[in-house]
């Protein structure tokens, strides 16, 4: 018996890329702050290349230097 998967295609490799995101969460500074200031840095495990980021558009920058995320992180694409 041969059972035939469609979404598995022997001839196509994927490529894969993997990342590590790192959060710094710090406490507001002032009291009437409601959400915490944060930072990171992202590293491209397969270049090994890292970029430090202070707003989240700045890691999907970096990371769509390698994936294609169309529509991903758009402010457009978040907010109807």
């Amino acid at each position: 018996m041969f059972v035939t998967l469609g979404a598995m295609k022997p001839d196509i490799t994927p490529t894969i890329h993997s990342f590590i995101i790192r959060f710094v969460v710090e406490e507001a500074l002032l009291a009437e702050e409601t959400q915490p200031i944060y930072h990171g840095a992202i590293r491209h495990i397969q270049s090994t290349e890292e970029l430090n980021f202070h707003e989240w558009h700045e890691a999907v920058a970096f990371m769509r230097r390698f994936v294609p995320l169309n529509g991903i992180g758009d402010e457009k694409s978040q907010h109807p």
